[in-house]
């Protein structure tokens, strides 16, 4: 009885660590634009970093990356989730952008980001490099 229990308590040892791992590994991750359309808007807990490179209106703007662009959608309809990309204290052209968890505007499809969390506005280093 005691070998039975010592096996079962370590393969469940084992069990755990192995789903620990596997957790440890899933958490959020960057990914590119590219593979954001790839995975269909659906990459999961995911980041991009993005620069704006135009503002095309209060609640637009378009960002880019190394491997493509999109319109990003300032805000899914929610007051307090909304950006208005053309105040003072909000990203400007050029600012480079964290943004979690983006999906894809229903109305839009493909083209457009939108129900995204923005986590971080840097200042582009190139921009800075001129002056």
């Amino acid at each position: 009885m005691k070998k039975t229990a010592a096996l079962i308590l370590s393969v469940l040892i084992v069990f755990l660590s192995l789903s620990c791992a596997a957790f440890a590994e899933e958490g959020p991750r960057f990914v590119t634009i590219r593979e954001w359309l790839d995975a269909g808007g659906e990459c999961g807990d995911c980041m991009l970093l993005l620069k704006i490179t135009q503002i095309l209106n209060p609640v637009l703007a378009v960002a880019e990356d190394d491997t493509g662009s999109v319109n990003l959608f300032s805000g899914n309809g929610e007051d307090s989730m909304i950006i208005n990309f053309m105040s003072d204290e909000c990203p400007q052209e050029g600012a480079i952008l964290v943004i979690a968890n983006p999906r894809f505007n229903e109305f839009e499809g493909t083209v457009e980001m939108a129900d995204w969390t923005l986590l971080r506005i840097m200042r582009d280093p190139a921009a800075g490099a001129g002056e």
